[in-house]
Order: structure tokens, then C-alpha cells, then sequence
């Protein structure tokens, strides 16, 4: 039986990085925005006080899963930190916008699920 390993060239090394790097450039850059947004709407009464902190948590989680969304569709090592880390942002920031109670097991087994799914879709 005849084994072939696929080295990757150093070319191709450093495109990938240089393209995770502006990954994560655009999303410190949403991120930044996001913030400023909802604090310069809060401050315009544009929206409540108790809306600013789960649009900004729901925003950050959003972010984060589109970062590695992102990753998988250019076949970038994805981060399973910032995958569950997103997850828990959205869920919480929806959650809190909607004033529900829920339970964290609950939401820890839906982000299992979705770290998996991620994990899925990667290969």
C-alpha cells in the first residue's frame, strides 16, 4: 500500500496565516463598531439601557461564530474557545433581550452541539 503525504509549501503556509490574520483583524474591527454603535445609540435614546448589554453580547457571539464560520469556509484551523465562547454570547445577549430564563446545562449541551457541528462541517 502507497502512502502520499500532502506537505504544504511554505507559500501556502503564509497565505493562510496572512488571511486568519485579517480574520481576526475584521473581527476586533466589528467588534470595535459594534461597541460604539450600541453606546451611540444608547446615548441618542435610539435604544434602552437594558437593550445596549445583550445587543453588544449578542453582537460579540454573532462575531465570533462568523470568525470561525469564516475559517472552516477557507479550511483555517477554527478555535473551539472562541466557537463556544460565541455561542455563549449569542445565546446569552438573545436571552436577555427576550427576558428568558433559561438553564445553563441547557445551553451548555446546545453549545456541545454546536462546537460539534462546527467540528463536522471543518472536515
Amino acid at each position: 500500500m502507497v502512502t502520499v503525504e500532502v506537505v504544504m509549501d511554505e507559500k501556502a503556509l503564509h497565505a493562510r496565516n496572512v488571511w486568519n490574520f485579517k480574520l481576526v483583524k475584521l473581527s476586533w474591527a466589528l467588534f470595535f463598531i459594534l461597541i460604539g454603535g450600541s453606546f451611540i445609540l444608547a446615548s441618542l435614546h435610539k435604544i434602552d439601557d437594558s437593550h445596549k448589554w445583550p445587543i453588544i453580547y449578542a453582537g460579540s457571539g454573532g462575531i465570533l461564530l462568523l470568525l470561525n464560520l469564516l475559517r472552516i469556509i477557507w479550511k483555517i484551523n477554527i478555535s473551539k474557545f472562541t466557537t463556544w465562547l460565541g455561542a455563549v454570547g449569542l445565546l446569552f445577549g438573545v436571552a436577555a433581550l427576550y427576558k428568558l430564563d433559561f438553564s445553563i446545562w441547557s445551553a451548555a449541551i446546545l453549545i456541545i452541539g454546536i462546537i460539534m457541528l462546527f467540528e463536522v462541517l471543518r472536515k
